[in-house]
């Protein structure tokens, strides 16, 4: 069996204001934290499963205690935020043979760890992306990394790296000879090609499903995935008559789906919910649980986490945080005028998702009055309040009372 290393130590900062309270390694699909997917994936291979966590690390440790992966697990702390490298030797002494690292915030098809399991030697595995300029991408030569450059700055297709890679124990020798990147990290792809230039590394292609979950829309992306395709269908809660349900769904304990409703499946509705009279759940939408989608209500591919709740809303590719209230009228656009991909602006910067059609992110505990409307590409803090009939059109920080 494997030793597996997960870097968990991340912030997501690129995820806020989902990640304002966790680490991004505990951002949900499906109401299951993509941590649990990944140990989920390797558990069968794994001999002992060592996660370095940094960030909000009591979330991480918390679930690990009562995880049904605690027997194998491991903690150890990387103190400070200096690189993927300086996070991998943090997890030496824990190390007595070959081992695979990997990434524990991103999803991948359930077949990638099949994949995973199989490849013997040292090795390395890519992506193919359409625009490498957002990655790190390998050159190789007869399928053997070659070089590595981060973020080139022309386009096109290449291999992204998934920072998911089968090692020796000597790696750690590169690893502690690392000097400090341009961004003041130590990058474990730097010590990966130190170790390739003199050991043979392959770079095996991933063909199935794989999310670096680096922004909000990606977490719907992979929501969506997930519905479609790993999903459990089943109906442990009540239908009412004269509700119509189409396609796949999971309908946890204590939900209910009322009267005139309409589901469109793949469709994940958690524990204790209430959907309708007269709402509309189109494909890959997700209620985490302890949901209220109230009477008219429209919700399409938009992730409702648990608490959150709508009344005669529009929610179109957005993502609702944990207690959040959406006042009846409450209508999120997710199209521009001329159709071209959203921006999404952040506190910084400005970012383009790529999207044609992307809503917006509403931080945990926001309350939102009667017929508000929201720009797509927008995000809003935690507790935020949003007096009725205005127009949020800018990103807004915690605790905004915004008044249009």
């Amino acid at each position: 069996m494997n030793t597996y290393v997960v870097l968990a130590a991340g912030n997501g900062v690129r995820l806020w204001p989902i990640t304002e309270h966790i680490p991004k390694v505990m951002v949900r699909v499906l109401g299951k934290p993509m941590l649990e997917w990944i140990c989920g994936g390797i558990d069968k291979d794994a001999g002992k499963i060592i996660l370095v966590v940094g960030a909000k690390k009591e979330t991480v440790e918390e679930w690990a205690h009562n995880s049904r992966f605690r027997d194998k697990i491991i903690l150890v702390e990387q103190t400070e935020r200096l690189g993927t490298g300086h996070a991998l030797l943090q997890a030496e002494k824990h190390i007595d043979g070959d081992f695979v690292v990997m990434n524990g915030d991103n999803f991948f098809g359930m077949d990638a760890f099949k994949r995973i399991a199989s490849e013997k030697g040292y090795w390395c595995f890519s992506k193919k992306v359409e625009d490498k300029r957002h990655y790190g991408v390998f050159e190789t030569d007869s399928g053997r990394l070659k070089w590595f450059e981060e973020k080139p700055a022309e386009g096109g297709p290449g291999l992204a790296n998934l920072n998911l890679m089968r090692l020796p124990t000597q790696f750690f020798d590169y690893l502690r000879n690392l000097e400090k990147s341009p961004r003041g990290e130590f990058e474990l792809p730097d010590a990966l090609f130190a170790f390739a230039k003199k050991n043979d590394v392959a770079v095996h292609e991933l063909e199935t499903y794989w999310n670096d979950v680096g922004f909000f829309w990606n977490l719907l992306d992979a929501n969506a995935y997930a519905a479609e395709n790993l999903m459990d269908e089943k109906r442990d809660g009540e239908i009412e008559k004269g509700a119509i349900v189409k396609g796949k769904i999971h309908l946890g304990i204590g939900s209910i789906i009322k009267a005139g409703t309409v589901v469109q499946g793949p469709c994940y509705i958690g524990d204790n919910c209430v959907v309708g009279p007269e709402a509309v759940l189109r494909p890959a939408t997700v209620l985490e649980g302890d949901n209220h989608v109230g009477v008219h209500a429209d919700l399409k591919n938009s992730l409702f986490m648990r608490g959150a709740d709508a009344h005669s809303a529009y929610v179109g590719d957005s993502v609702v945080c944990g207690g959040v209230n959406l006042g009846a009228g409450t209508r999120t656009a997710n199209l521009r005028f001329d159709e071209e991909p959203v921006d999404v602006y952040f506190r910084d910067k400005k970012v383009n998702s790529g999207k044609r059609k992307l809503g917006c992110v509403v931080g945990a505990g926001t309350k939102t009055g009667v017929n508000t409307s929201i720009n797509c590409g927008v995000l809003i803090g935690e507790n935020c309040r949003i007096f009725p009939g205005t127009v949020v059109n800018k990103t807004l920080d915690n605790g905004t009372v915004w008044k249009g």
